[in-house]
């Protein structure tokens, strides 16, 4: 988790924040992402640790914005986060689809223990019985799918 930890430090500038709070904040995020994340989710842990760094960056931001509105900028704030909250929703949206959409097209062995491995919550080793394949092969393929889920969809948000 270091390179995430140490690109989120890199570029959040935050009032009142100086690169030893934002470490602390890190790992704090962190130990509280251990403690909240669940495989049945179907989110990789380190992409549940991101969506938690930026969510509380986010946060950060929105407590800093209402400390603004004691200064009358009232309007202003309640546009820009229901502008921001119509973005994130579009974007979720559009994200579940694409992984969907990318799962299906993924060789059926592939599909077959994505699907079981995140959306049924079953273990390893009970997916390579059914498939009658050794264990390293399915964690082999398992590697194999995310990898190339991973690489469809970095490309297709650049």
């Amino acid at each position: 988790m270091y390179p995430l930890r140490r690109k989120f430090v890199r570029e959040t500038i935050l009032g009142g924040f100086d690169k030893d709070d934002l470490e602390q904040e890190c790992f704090l995020q962190l130990i509280k992402a251990l403690d909240t994340y669940r495989p049945e989710m179907g989110v990789p842990f380190e992409s549940y640790y991101k969506i938690s760094l930026y969510g509380w960056r986010a946060n950060q931001n929105r407590v800093k914005a209402r400390m603004e509105l004691a200064f009358g900028e009232e309007e202003m704030l309640s546009k820009a986060d229901e502008n921001v909250d119509v973005e994130r929703n579009v974007e979720r949206k559009i994200l579940s689809e694409e992984v969907c959409r990318k799962i299906n097209e993924l060789e059926e062995i592939e599909r077959k223990i994505i699907e079981a491995y995140y959306l049924q919550n079953r273990k390893m080793i009970e997916i390579a019985n059914e498939l009658v394949m050794p264990l390293k092969t399915v964690e082999y393929r398992k590697r194999k799918a995310l990898n190339t889920l991973r690489s469809t969809l970095e490309l297709s948000r650049q």
